[in-house]
This record gives C-alpha cells, sequence and structure tokens, in this order.
C-alpha cells in the first residue's frame, strides 16, 4: 500500500513538474548587445505572454511539453520569433533582434490605438524612424515630415514664424489633422491649431503618420489624417547628450537629454533654449522705417518618469513646459509719438507658453487582453502685441488668451478566437477660452469665452480570413459635442470698438454629434505585395474660436457664429506595396474624398472701416462641397543602417463643388474654384549617408503653386530649396556638425506672406555619453 501511494505521488509531482516549466531569456539590440527593455515576449497560438525587464531579461511559464514557438517584439525593431524545443525548455533564450532598417516592419501604435506591424492595417501609414530623425537636418519638428507623400507643410519665415500642416489637400485648417505626442493630442479646442515650435526635435524616436480620415478611432480632428510624435524610452542606467550651436542671425542653441532605467523604473528629462536677431520677414515692397528684424527667444524643458508594476502592467508620467517669443517685426518706440510710453519697448510680437502633463497606464490580462488608458491636460497662455499708427498717434491693443484642454482617453483590446481582435473604448475631452483684446491706448476689452464637452465611443474589429492572405477591418465611432458658457463682449467702449457693440451678449448653445464609420480589405502576402481598398468617413466639429470670437482678422472682420455645424469628409482609398526586394519598398495610394459642409470664411453684405481701409465682414459658415482627389508614390532603398535613400511625391487636385452664399449680388460664386494654401504637386527626396570618413545628409524640397485668395486670381509661386548636414565623431563621444538650411540661398513666399531667410548655417557641438 505504500509502495503504491509512492507511486502515485512521484507520478502527481512528475505531472505537475512536467506541466508547468519556466522558460527565460534575455531580448537584446542585435548590433549593440544592449538589452531591450519592456520588449513584448509570447508564445504563438497562446495566452501567454510577458514583458522584458530593464535588463532585457524575461520569464516564460510554459505548460505542457511540447515544443513552442515564441516571439519578441519591441517599438523600433524588426520582430523575431524562435522555435524552442523541449530540450531547450531548461536553458537561457537570448533572442536578437535588428533595428528597423526601413520603415516597411515597423510596429505601429495609431492606426489601431495597439501594436501593429504596419502592413498589417489595411490603411497607408507612413513611418519615420529613429535613423531618419537622426540623419534629417531639422530645425524643428515639422521638417521631418517633409519626406512623407501627401504632407504639405507651411512655415513662413523658418525658425522665426508658426507652422501650418494639412495632410491630403485638407488646406489651411490645421484642425483637421490630429496631432498627438505618445497618444495625447496636443491640438487645442480653440482654433484646432498646434504650436510645433514647442517640439523638442531633440526628444523624439519615431513619427507615426495615418493619412485618410481617422475619426473612426480618434474622432473630430482626426478628419484628414493623424500624426503621432513618439518620444524615447531609455534603454541604459545612464545616458545623455548635450549640444550647443551658433548660427546665421546670431541664432544660438542649447539643447541637453538625460535619462536612466533602473529595474522596473525609467526616466528622462530633457531641455532646450533658442535664441536670434531674426531678419525683416515683410516682403521689400512692404518694408518702412518701423520694420525691424523678427526676434526670437524661446525655452522648452520636459520631463518623463515611468514604472513597470509588474511583468504586464506598467505606469508613465510625463509633463513639460514650454515659453516663446516672436517678433512680428515692427516697433514704432524712439520717433517721438506723443503717446510713445504706451508702446512696447520690443515692438509687436506673439508670446506662447504652454504647460501640459500626461499620464497613461498599459495592462495586460490572463486572457491576452490589453488595456490602454491615456490622461492628458495641456494649458496655453497666448499673447500677441499688435500695433499701428493712427495720424501719428500709436494705436495698440494686447490679445491675451488662456486656452485649456483636458482628456481621458481609453482603450480596450481583446480577442474573439485566433482570427479576430476587437478594440473598444471611450474618450472624453474639454477645451475652454478665456480670450480678450485689451486696449492700451483706450480704455475698451472685448472678451469672448467658451467651453466645449466632447465625448466619443467606438468599436474596431480586425478579421483575418482564415490562413488566407486577405483580412478585414471595421469600425465605427460616435462623437457627441456639446458648446456652452459662450460669450462675447465690449466693456468701456470707445470709437474703436463701437463697431462691435451690436454682437456684445451671451452666446446660444449648441450641439453637434456624428458617425464616423470605416471598413477596408486587404491582400497581403509577406515579402511579395500587399493592396488594399477602403473607405471612412471622417468629422470636425466647429472650433471655439469660430463659435464664440468676433474680432478683427487678416483682410477683415468676422462675427461669431454659434450655429456652425460640423464639416464632414467621405474617402476612398486604394493602394498597392512591392515588397519583392528586401532593400528596397515602393508604395503608393490613391484616393478620392467629397468634403460636406466645409467651413470657410464668406462675406455677410456689411463692411467696415478698419485702418483707413473699408473691409469685408466675414463670418465661418459651412460652404457646401468639396472635392479632393490625388496620388502618392513612395520609394525606400536601405542599404543598411548607414545608407537611406527615400523619394515622395503627390500630386493633389481640389474643386469646389457647390458653394452657399449669404448674399449672391456682392459675392464670388466659387463653384469651381480650388482650395487655397493646397499645392497640387509636393516632392522630397532625401538621401543619408554614414561613413567612416565624414557622415551626410541631404534633403531636396520642392513645394507646388498655391491660390491665395478665394477667387484664384492671387497665388504663391512655386519654390524649392536644399539643406544639407555634415557631421563626424571627434573623440569619444563627442560629434561636430555643419547644418546649411537653403543651400542655393533661394527666397520664396510661403502661406503667411513671409519672405524666406534664405541661406541659413549653423554649426554645432554635440556630447553623448
Amino acid at each position: 500500500m505504500k509502495k503504491t501511494f509512492l507511486f502515485f505521488a512521484m507520478a502527481f509531482f512528475s505531472l505537475n513538474t512536467f506541466s508547468q516549466v519556466s522558460l527565460s531569456g534575455k531580448v537584446i539590440d542585435k548590433e549593440t548587445g544592449n538589452g531591450i527593455p519592456f520588449a513584448i515576449v509570447e508564445v504563438k497560438d497562446s495566452d501567454i505572454k510577458t514583458v522584458s525587464q530593464s535588463n532585457g531579461a524575461f520569464l516564460l511559464q510554459i505548460t505542457g511539453n511540447n515544443t513552442i514557438e515564441i516571439t519578441a517584439k519591441s517599438l523600433g525593431y524588426s520582430s523575431k520569433s524562435l522555435v524552442i524545443s523541449p530540450d531547450s525548455f531548461n536553458k537561457e533564450i537570448t533572442i536578437m533582434l535588428d533595428a528597423e532598417i526601413y520603415e516597411l516592419k515597423t510596429v505601429v501604435v495609431t492606426a489601431t490605438r495597439s501594436e501593429r506591424k504596419i502592413l498589417d492595417v489595411p490603411q497607408r501609414v507612413e513611418v519615420i524612424g529613429n535613423n531618419k530623425i537622426q540623419g534629417i537636418p531639422a530645425l524643428s519638428a515639422d521638417n521631418y515630415l517633409y519626406s512623407i507623400p501627401g504632407v504639405s507643410i507651411s512655415r513662413g519665415a523658418s525658425i522665426f514664424g508658426a507652422a501650418d500642416i494639412s495632410l491630403r489637400g485638407m488646406g489651411n485648417e490645421a484642425g483637421r489633422t490630429l496631432v498627438m505626442i505618445d497618444g495625447a493630442p496636443i491640438n487645442k479646442n480653440d482654433g484646432g491649431t498646434v504650436n510645433w515650435n514647442s517640439i523638442n526635435t531633440a526628444n523624439l524616436k519615431q513619427i507615426e503618420v495615418l493619412k485618410g480620415s481617422g475619426s473612426t478611432i480618434h474622432g473630430g480632428n482626426a478628419m484628414g489624417g493623424v500624426i503621432n510624435l513618439i518620444t524615447p524610452t531609455p534603454s541604459e542606467p545612464l545616458q545623455g547628450d548635450v549640444s550647443l550651436s551658433y548660427g546665421s542671425f546670431s541664432t544660438l542653441q542649447t539643447q541637453a537629454n538625460v535619462s536612466g532605467i533602473k529595474d522596473r523604473l525609467y526616466w528622462s528629462i530633457n531641455g532646450s533654449h533658442r535664441k536670434s536677431d531674426g531678419y525683416i520677414t515683410s516682403q521689400a515692397d512692404e518694408v518702412d522705417e518701423f520694420s525691424i528684424p523678427s526676434f526670437l527667444t524661446e525655452y522648452n524643458v520636459g520631463a518623463k518618469v515611468g514604472f513597470q508594476l509588474s511583468a504586464k502592467h506598467k505606469i508613465e508620467c510625463s509633463g513639460g513646459y514650454y515659453s516663446g517669443q516672436r517678433g512680428t517685426g515692427s516697433n514704432f518706440t524712439g520717433y517721438g509719438f506723443t503717446n510713445e510710453n504706451l508702446a512696447s519697448s520690443k515692438g509687436a510680437y506673439n508670446w506662447y507658453t504652454d504647460i501640459n502633463s500626461r499620464v497613461s497606464y498599459q495592462g495586460i490580462f490572463n486572457d491576452n487582453s490589453n488595456l490602454k488608458v491615456n490622461f492628458y491636460t495641456q494649458r496655453e497662455y497666448y499673447k500677441n502685441i499688435r500695433e499701428s499708427l493712427k495720424n501719428n498717434e500709436i494705436k495698440r491693443y494686447d490679445v491675451l488668451s488662456t486656452r485649456d484642454d483636458i482628456g481621458l482617453l481609453s482603450g480596450y483590446s481583446f480577442s474573439l478566437g485566433k482570427y479576430n481582435k476587437l478594440t473598444s473604448g471611450i474618450d472624453m475631452r474639454y477645451g475652454a477660452v478665456d480670450g480678450a483684446d485689451t486696449y492700451i491706448t483706450s480704455t475698451d476689452k472685448v472678451l469672448n469665452l467658451g467651453k466645449m464637452n466632447l465625448v466619443g465611443v467606438y468599436l474596431l474589429d480586425e478579421i483575418k480570413i482564415g490562413e488566407t492572405p486577405l483580412s478585414i477591418l471595421a469600425g465605427i465611432r460616435y462623437d457627441y459635442a456639446m458648446f456652452y458658457d459662450g460669450k462675447f463682449l465690449v466693456e468701456n467702449p470707445t470709437s474703436e470698438t463701437a463697431f462691435l457693440q451690436n454682437f456684445s451678449g451671451d452666446l446660444n448653445n449648441a450641439n453637434f454629434s456624428a458617425f464616423s464609420p470605416r471598413v477596408s480589405f486587404q491582400y497581403y502576402q509577406p515579402q511579395k505585395f500587399r493592396t488594399y481598398l477602403g473607405y471612412s468617413r471622417g468629422y470636425r466639429a466647429p472650433v471655439l474660436d469660430d463659435l464664440c470670437r468676433t474680432g478683427r482678422i487678416s483682410g477683415g472682420m468676422k462675427i461669431a457664429n454659434p450655429l456652425l455645424k460640423p464639416e464632414y469628409i467621405d474617402n476612398y482609398e486604394i493602394g498597392a506595396d512591392i515588397l519583392y526586394f528586401k532593400k528596397v519598398s515602393f508604395s503608393t495610394s490613391f484616393f478620392y474624398s467629397i468634403g460636406q459642409d466645409y467651413h470657410a470664411y464668406i462675406a455677410t453684405g456689411d463692411s467696415i472701416i478698419l485702418n483707413n481701409k473699408l473691409r469685408p465682414i466675414m463670418t465661418k459658415s459651412n460652404i457646401g462641397k468639396v472635392e479632393i482627389y490625388g496620388a502618392e508614390f513612395n520609394v525606400n532603398f536601405t542599404l543598411s543602417n548607414s545608407f537611406i535613400w527615400s523619394l515622395a511625391y503627390s500630386h493633389i487636385v481640389t474643386n469646389i463643388l457647390n458653394y452657399k452664399r449669404l448674399n449672391s449680388e456682392i459675392e464670388d460664386n466659387l463653384v469651381g474654384k480650388e482650395l487655397v494654401y493646397q499645392p497640387s504637386d509636393i516632392f522630397n527626396t532625401t538621401l543619408i549617408w554614414k561613413n567612416s570618413i565624414i557622415n551626410s545628409s541631404v534633403v531636396f524640397n520642392y513645394k507646388g503653386a498655391q491660390w491665395i485668395n478665394d477667387i484664384n486670381t492671387e497665388k504663391i509661386n512655386s519654390y524649392y530649396f536644399i539643406d544639407l548636414q555634415l557631421w563626424r565623431p571627434i573623440y569619444k563621444g563627442l560629434q561636430a556638425s555643419l547644418m546649411i538650411h537653403n543651400l542655393l540661398n533661394n527666397h520664396y513666399i510661403d502661406s503667411r506672406n513671409m519672405i524666406s531667410p534664405g541661406r541659413m548655417l549653423s554649426l554645432q557641438i554635440k556630447y553623448e555619453f
């Protein structure tokens, strides 16, 4: 009896030992040998998954005694799979990952809010990887996007102006393109704008661009697409760099980054400062004795800390502060005007101060589901000093605005069997503006206030048709937005603001709602060919500036329109990728879009005298229907991490199909006209070559002609420029570089009617540790 009991006890113990096996190993960078933290390691066709530690180490609990296949993947690396036999279970496994050489293998998060290989998404997604970010001579973060076809960048006066970015013919409305940092939106609800100057170019690891409508997954501002800027996570116990550069117009810049990781905790701190005397940005025929160079002074600091709560749960917090002043090119002091003491000693200028924070959580659960929650806040203080001269007397008023944005974004993904994955979530956002035009040379004060709540619910279904090359992506989202507490008030009025009196008072509340469906089909054979076909609908709710602000704009005056409705776009798209060549890829996309209820300024029929000129009174309205179609082509040739060449070209046509006029007697019929500030042709080619003698990169950009008025009678001519960067190591972490922007010294006009600075040189010394 004792022998029988002993036999069964040993058998039971052996069975438990047999069924539970620990598989340990390490995920490392193949080139450097360094451990890769927070890489996902999973067993194929099972729910067994873990995340590597700070040194790349991982531990899997394996059930059974059969041969398994494990896969390791991490952002910025090609995923790798290994087949492990039972006799290797007790051995240390090393998984070496290759850094992404070209972007077609990259893991992206923007398209579905969860990690997907870029070619598994049946939609056009473009990626700028770390190699390009390190090689492109960028003065600002938007400079990196020139290499993406279909992206139109308008940046008047280089670093001395602001940037507007649109995707696929969205025109000069910045709010039609959603921009995020680590998944948190940075568009303001007030105007939809993004302060690209506030983004530290030295704190970027990867940029993802989602083409076509992204409203199904991201809501309103993603009407034309999404740009997601991803910051790096440290991989060493202590690492960092510090740089100093000096260049044209006495431009001095310092940048510093330091970060580290220990066990489950990682952190980073970054900062930058830039100052420049600037140059006169006005065109020659607009320069007078009051014109001065547009100066620049800006500071930027940011920090991030993350903690791996366990192998499957992580929390991350980040925050940033930015302050930037840019002169607008005029100064009336020193001329003996009677009220000169009320003028700004610096002249007219813009001053932006941004404070932002983000807290995110990621969790992987036993049923192979995962949850992501992202909470963010953003506050911008904006000051714009505006001065003019009338009858030898200075007229000044300061635009002061506080813009708040708060949001909570969530996404929960889970599998329904082997070939079906669902993602759903709820997004909540809040935006508010508290603005004032405060007149310094009179008693007037003009206030505009408003708030907006936005709630969205979405569901996304990813279906793979068995083991075939076919897959389907379908989803739908419902958004509801509410505008409330809107006010436009004129206090202590004089003749300066008498024309605004009729518009003073409380504004009506308003609400909007929209459904944003999408469906796309894909045929994909790895290393051979991919093609996809899709439809998506996007929308954008009105921005607070259009709903509650009455005041001066370029060329006239605008009145608030709280009755403004959302605008919509229906996008049809087909694309293909040729993947037969390991080091060369060819991609193309064709799209056709119809925009409904597009927003545009239209004349009310009334006029007003401003600055001694008769100006029209405008209002933002839903003008009707717009047609947008085009083609994009992209070639990437990557010999190695040391040699990268890319070519990007897009051709886009816009056409107004239907135009609603308030007053047909005085207002032009715009049917058949093109949208303003949208070039038909955009071309870029980028070459990055790293070698033992000297590293170099050359960037050529071409932007076609653009209409600058609605009736298409005035245009900005096409232009091109070449940027060059040369750099090489000097001694143990020390590096010197020379950047030449606009190498051929071309002078051109961009969409803000500013003349470019011409050739700009910058010499940089950088130390890395």
